[in-house]
């Protein structure tokens, strides 16, 4: 429905400004972005649904906790990170030790 009137109001603008066709192509990219938007969040919640209900595969599953994993490296604090990567690089030189002959 929306894309139908903004649609039209971009033909008028076609018509009306001389600019109008690049203003009624940034109406159009901005629904476009929009709607891409609004069904990522979609597949989220449907994603998170299954998870909750148990109703993913094997693979769904890890995939799933792969990406919460991921999306909460994102929010850890400046201390935190630096927990982890002293983790990390612990890891990395015990295993470079363990492979030394």
């Amino acid at each position: 429905m929306y894309f139908v009137i903004f649609l039209l109001i971009g033909l008028v603008l076609c018509y009306l400004i001389p600019f109008g066709p690049i203003l009624a192509g940034g109406i159009v990219f901005a629904l476009v972005i929009d709607h891409y938007r609004q069904t990522m969040h979609m597949r989220e919640d449907i994603r998170d649904i299954k998870n909750h209900l148990g109703l993913m595969n094997k693979g769904e599953a890890q995939e799933y906790e792969m990406d919460k994993e991921y999306t909460q490296v994102d929010r850890l604090d400046l201390e935190e990170m630096n927990m982890i990567n002293r983790r990390i690089e612990a890891e990395l030189e015990k295993e470079s030790k363990n492979n030394k002959p």
